[in-house]
């Protein structure tokens, strides 16, 4: 864009001064006058201020003139039309804001990227915004990314698979990166892409079979959900074992900043710890519902004297309106 406005810019500029230096040398040659006597005639001859000319003109002097005003004019008139338009009300002003943008963009640290604002897509983002999580979209169809003006939301305008855009959404400082594109090879591409940039970060992709969703696996995608699969279990489960759901609605709508599911990391220094000493389950306000070992398996409701192992996963939820 930076570069289109630059081309732009010089554009107009130089048809401005080409105009005007034609007209000076215009006079010039024909008429024999000085630089600035030249240069005066063709700004009030351009202006068509009507001052009147500056030496008397001959004939060849008024038929130049009559060509600068049918023709210069025009040129002119358009010129600084366009260039006007251009700073004040359309290149310039998206220039900027996006300088904005990239500034902010680049103060960010461990922060997620949303690619694409599909439906998916503009789910994760409510409930990331909800949660107070910093986010960066990238969005290739520019007037679904403008609506995020009124929310407040970095994005980038550009294709998620395309390395370029990913860097610009600060990829390498990213904690995680959710791709909610439409089609499932974009979403595997993007993993790739993002995972070749940034080793560290968590993945998580958006399949519409079960085939892509191992193909996503397989390509370094961390965690893959299935929209519609996901749907089906909700629906089931509203008729198999609806009491259970509408507990959790009730509690989501009544306290939808009090409770909040973590998953924390164990780390090599917590190895062979027990679970009770693990620093982010000491709070009165967490309680652990299950425990994730490296080889897979899930312990649930593990017992405080559980050891630990480096690379398991603690599943919790927090009382955020709990004293501590």
């Amino acid at each position: 864009m930076e570069s289109s406005f630059t081309r732009k810019l010089l554009f107009l500029s130089g048809l401005i001064l080409a105009t005007v230096c034609t007209g000076t040398a215009g006079y010039m040659l024909i008429e024999g006058w000085s630089l600035f006597d030249s240069i005066y005639m063709t700004v009030i001859t351009l202006a068509t201020i009507g001052y009147g000319e500056t030496h008397p003109l001959t004939d060849g002097g008024r038929l130049f003139t009559i060509s600068l005003i049918v023709f210069g004019t025009g040129v002119l008139g358009y010129g600084i039309s366009s260039l006007t338009l251009m700073l004040f009300q359309g290149d310039l002003p998206l220039l900027l804001k996006r300088r904005k943008m990239e500034k902010r963009i680049a103060r960010l640290d461990q922060h997620i990227i949303i690619c694409g604002l599909s439906r998916t897509g503009l789910y994760t983002l409510e409930e990331l915004i909800s949660a107070g999580h910093d986010v960066v979209v990238i969005e290739k169809n520019e007037t679904l990314a403008q609506q995020l003006d009124s929310r407040d939301v970095p994005y980038i305008v550009g294709d998620a698979t395309a390395d370029e855009h990913l860097v610009a959404a600060g990829v390498a400082k990213a904690r995680a990166l959710v791709t909610c594109l439409t089609s499932d090879a974009e979403n595997a591409f993007v993993v790739v892409t993002a995972k070749n940039l940034n080793p560290s970060i968590k993945a998580v992709s958006k399949a519409e079979t079960e085939t892509s969703r191992r193909k996503l696996l397989t390509v370094g995608a961390d965690r893959v959900v299935i929209p519609s699969h996901l749907g089906g279990v909700n629906m089931a489960n509203m008729v198999a074992r609806p009491e259970t759901l509408h507990l959790f609605e009730q509690l989501q709508q009544r306290f939808p900043k009090a409770f909040h599911a973590r998953l924390f990391s164990v780390g090599p220094e917590s190895d062979g710890r027990r679970l009770g000493e693990f620093e982010p389950t000491q709070p009165q306000n967490v309680m652990v519902i299950a425990l994730e070992h490296p080889g897979g398996e899930v312990e649930f409701n593990p017992s405080p004297e559980t050891t630990l192992k480096s690379g398991s996963s603690v599943m919790a939820i927090i009382n955020y309106h709990h004293p501590a």
